[in-house]
């Protein structure tokens, strides 16, 4: 549950302001409580992608990629393609692989990530 707040932090990351928690990616605060000291830029540009999904989604979206248990529906394939973008996408997955206990998991998540990437923009066109 930790690791899920912290990723919420970052996404606010996934996306609105109370960290990793509010349930979503839109729900990850500035700053994991485990870090001391100002946000880097590159935090604020994943808090800034993050904030693109709403909750559900973002929530949605972390468990499809970091456990494979959930289906992505198409408004959020929507707001994962045309508002958060491959880039963005890509940099959260890769953010939260090196700040939690899915170091171990690093593959499978990445395959994950990229297939629901792909299935995504196949629903979008």
């Amino acid at each position: 549950m930790a690791t899920f707040n912290n990723f919420s932090l970052l996404l606010c990351f996934v996306i609105s302001s109370s960290l990793m928690f509010n349930i979503g990616l839109s729900d990850i605060a500035l700053t994991p409580s485990n870090t001391p000291g100002p946000v880097s830029s590159y935090e604020d540009y994943l808090t800034n992608c993050a904030s693109k999904l709403d909750s559900i989604c973002g929530k949605d979206i972390f468990f499809a990629i970091f456990f494979g248990n959930t289906t992505i529906i198409e408004d959020c394939c929507d707001e994962l393609v045309n508002d958060v973008g491959k880039v963005c996408h890509d940099d959260m997955t890769k953010y939260v692989l090196t700040k939690s206990k899915f170091k171990n998991s690093d593959v499978q998540i990445l395959e994950r990530s990229q297939k629901i990437w792909n299935d995504c923009v196949s629903v979008e066109l």
